[in-house]
């Protein structure tokens, strides 16, 4: 009798089958998710076109070429050229700046008509150059990067909007 009582007291968390086996269970759904975000990584990667931040890293190259072919020019007390050719900034060290087909870049200070391939700034031994602005744009933002004629120097200004 005793027996019969404390069993009666005792809750029973029994649920039946059907409800045992309905539902998901957090690794079935943690699973769904990585699987649904690798998918959203690789439509995204493989979207075409240049942002912002690839916009600004054409930019950084661009610049960074330019330095190294002033120093080079101030080193090796030879002349050193950056060339346009093929949608690409090459320096005469053989580094080159791939420009995306959907950047436009607008040169300033080119004395004749852009040809195949054309020098863009001339850099001389005692660190001064030919001076010139390249401006990187696309839709509604732009980098310029101005190479002073006087002491070579190079810089980075960015602007909002293309005027």
């Amino acid at each position: 009798m005793v027996r019969r009582a404390v069993q009666a007291l005792r809750p029973t968390f029994r649920a039946s089958r059907a409800d045992q086996s309905a539902g998901f269970t957090l690794i079935e759904v943690a699973a769904v998710m990585l699987i649904v975000a690798i998918v959203a990584s690789l439509a995204i990667a493989t979207m075409r076109g240049t942002g912002r931040a690839k916009l600004r890293a054409v930019s950084l190259d661009a610049a960074a070429l330019l330095r190294r072919e002033r120093l080079s020019a101030i080193m090796t007390r030879n002349d050193r050229e950056v060339l346009l050719e093929d949608r690409k900034l090459i320096g005469l060290g053989g580094t080159a700046v791939a420009i995306p087909d959907d950047v436009v870049l607008l040169i300033l200070g080119v004395e004749r008509p852009l040809r195949h391939r054309q020098a863009i700034v001339r850099f001389h031994p005692d660190g001064s150059s030919s001076g010139a602005v390249l401006k990187f744009s696309r839709e509604e933002s732009h980098y310029e990067v101005r190479v002073n004629w006087f002491t070579g120097g190079v810089a980075i200004s960015e602007a909002g909007s293309v005027q």
